[in-house]
């Protein structure tokens, strides 16, 4: 009986050889070399996500370019500097780690939107609205920002080292530990603004408004400030009031 199971058995598989050959034969005693399912769902999904995420951004970046309205979008680590997105729409959007060098901003709508370790280097933004956005580490190094709107913008360790704000507002803003050496702030609005660490030398902040304004720790060193309306709501004498 043993003889003959076996002999069956050597049959069988002489079959299958010789249909599929030996990598099949391989396949055929290994179940066909399957994974495990765990691994093919963890393995498929992330494929799919990763692809997934892709497609969506590539479809918002084409959108953006072609429409200027992006609002909500995913766009975060795209790199548009150089372009022209004056008055583009692009509030709540995720943009961190995005490009914007050069970039022209004019008047763009940017409200609520992460901007978090994004570059904006020598960017124009005059007249953009940026109130309510996230603008962590952000580098607006040289950037052009007249008459912008950050009101309630988080500027936390934002770098804006040689940017020029005059007029802009950043009433209720958060800019603990920025930098804004050779900032020129000149009539900006910055009532209730907490700079409390942040540097400020060498910056024209003449007829600036830091009415209630968290000044504690700040670096003032140099900075023009005649004219701006100090935190107890004085006009600078000399001193800066704490």
């Amino acid at each position: 009986m043993d003889k003959r199971f076996s002999l069956f058995i050597i049959v069988v598989l002489g079959s299958v050889a010789a249909m599929l050959g030996i990598p099949g034969l391989r396949a055929f005693l290994t179940g066909f070399a399957r994974p495990e399912p765990s691994r093919i769902v963890a393995s498929e999904t992330g494929s799919l996500t990763g692809s997934l995420s892709q497609r969506l951004q590539s479809g918002n970046l084409e959108r953006l370019k072609q429409t200027r309205k992006c609002p909500r979008c995913n766009l975060s680590g795209v790199d548009l500097s150089g372009l022209d997105l004056s008055r583009v729409d692009l509030r709540e959007a995720n943009l961190t780690a995005a490009k914007f060098d050069n970039t022209k901003l004019i008047n763009a709508q940017l409200t609520r939107s992460n901007l978090t370790d994004a570059s904006l280097q020598s960017a124009n933004l005059q007249g953009a609205d940026l109130q309510g956005a996230v603008l962590n580490r952000t580098n607006f190094r040289n950037a052009q920002m007249m008459h912008a709107t950050l009101e309630k913008a988080d500027l936390q360790q934002a770098t804006l080292t040689g940017a020029e704000m005059r007029a802009a507002n950043l009433t209720d803003s958060q800019m603990e530990r920025a930098n804004l050496r050779q900032t020129s702030l000149y009539g900006a609005l910055l009532s209730r603004a907490n700079l409390a660490i942040a540097d400020l030398s060498d910056s024209d902040l003449r007829y600036a408004n830091f009415l209630d304004a968290n000044l504690q720790g700040a670096n003032l060193s140099n900075a023009q400030l005649e004219f701006a309306i100090m935190p107890n709501g004085s006009t600078y004498q000399g001193t800066v009031p704490y």
